[in-house]
């Protein structure tokens, strides 16, 4: 895999919206690191498991790896990988892409599903409202943060500022650049005071891998 193709996988995963399709769309690039032929994601929401399976589905007697979803120290799920014929198992540089991959999904699934909780049913932090009242943005472009936080897509942003999606996205553009950041994984995780919302890309062009828990190869 080329850099400039990487690349894009890597924006692709921290692109949060729409949340709804989300894991699919993230289990997708990520199969597509390694070219797998298939996939199976299943993961735990707060109120069920889900299970998405690649088109077309994984076949029933391929060649299988599987690596745990996690993030922190909570194991959010699983992503099996079906290799082409032939190939029974990853190793080297393929290996550590699969983990990135696995490592950087879990990440934004575990934020996708908190931007997706309605949005009474949460509050934002007292340090999280000081901090963004400490921040050099205008009053409009705290009214988009504040929605963000609360777990709104970009049309309902739009409708609930009466701007438009286009203006909505302008907005976040200018919110990123004066908070540096470059995604709403990032925005949210600056706001909440806490690092490594995004894991870099490093690992998949041969840094050290940090995280040893991630499930061998069968």
């Amino acid at each position: 895999m080329i850099e400039s193709d990487f690349m894009q996988v890597a924006e692709g995963l921290i692109r949060l919206d729409p949340i709804r399709t989300y894991p699919e769309r993230g289990a997708r690039l990520v199969a597509s690191l390694i070219n797998a032929q298939g996939y199976r994601l299943v993961y735990q929401t707060e109120n069920r498991k889900k299970k998405y399976d690649s088109t077309p589905p994984p076949p029933p007697d391929g060649n299988m790896v599987s690596f745990p979803l996690r993030y922190g120290r909570r194991v959010l799920g699983t992503i099996e990988f079906y290799l082409p014929e032939g190939n029974g198992k990853l190793e080297g540089y393929d290996l550590r892409l699969a983990r990135w991959g696995a490592r950087t999904l879990a990440y934004g699934l575990s934020y996708a599903n908190r931007l997706s909780r309605p949005e009474e049913g949460r509050r934002m932090a007292p340090e999280v409202r000081t901090r963004l009242e400490h921040s050099p943005l205008t009053q409009r472009e705290k009214q988009v943060v504040s929605l963000s936080l609360a777990g709104a897509s970009t049309r309902t942003i739009a409708e609930k500022s009466n701007l438009t999606v286009a203006t909505v996205h302008t907005y976040l553009k200018r919110i990123y650049s004066k908070l540096g950041v470059h995604s709403r994984v990032e925005l949210v995780a600056r706001m909440a005071g806490t690092e490594g919302s995004s894991p870099g890309p490093s690992l998949a062009y041969g840094g050290e891998q940090s995280e040893q828990s991630a499930a061998e190869p069968n």
